[in-house]
């Protein structure tokens, strides 16, 4: 599947400034996006995951568990 790159997204500034700083900050706790059916909520999730590194986790968790995180 080709993703929609997160640089070409025009406006929605608000939403893209949450995303990144959620993903600068993870105690911020998530974000929500609300909207219109065809607004590019979608789009701008996907994309953004593309920016992202990968990930390390626990196999077989299904809440993908931090493996240095022993709580």
């Amino acid at each position: 599947m080709i993703f929609f790159p997160f640089s070409a997204i025009v406006g929605q500034d608000k939403a893209k400034l949450a995303l990144i700083c959620n993903a600068i900050d993870p105690t911020i706790g998530g974000v929500l996006l609300s909207g219109d059916k065809g607004t590019g909520k979608s789009t701008m999730v996907r994309a953004f995951s593309q920016v992202l590194p990968e990930i390390e986790v626990v196999e077989g968790c299904y809440f993908n568990c931090n493996p240095y995180n022993i709580a």
